[in-house]
């Protein structure tokens, strides 16, 4: 009786252990994923993919809210200082797009004539 009682105390204890370690290494990856962004954030070219890269952060953020990590107070910390490294690189970013000339649409020359409507593919061939 009192092996199987303890077998069972032990195997409560390897959990809490494995779920801590697993809560561990995901905070981990999250934090170095968040270390990495003001590199990726560097990339971005154009206002698609600065809107694509805002909703992936946004995703990845609720992906590590959803694994239910209890933070201590030091991590709790050390994401908040991430966040505004992020938000400063985003803001930098953003003003950086903001001052490019917006690309109009393809512009036709009288050197490129445009054809009729093929009406199976609806491609417009240029003569």
């Amino acid at each position: 009786m009192k092996a199987t009682l303890y077998s069972i105390i032990l195997a409560g204890v390897g959990a809490i252990c494995l779920s801590s370690c697993s809560a561990h290494e995901d905070y981990d990856a999250y934090v170095n994923d968040l270390k990495k962004q003001t590199a990726v954030i560097d990339t971005i070219s154009s206002p698609a993919s600065y809107a694509a890269y805002i909703d992936s952060i946004a995703v990845k953020a609720e992906a590590f809210e959803q694994l239910g990590v209890k933070l201590a107070p030091e991590q709790k910390e050390e994401l908040a200082a991430l966040s505004m490294q992020i938000q400063q690189a985003l803001t930098e970013k953003y003003d950086q797009l903001s001052k490019q000339p917006a690309i109009e649409g393809a512009v036709f020359e009288a050197s490129m004539p445009v054809g009729p409507v093929d009406e199976a593919t609806g491609v417009v061939s240029l003569d």
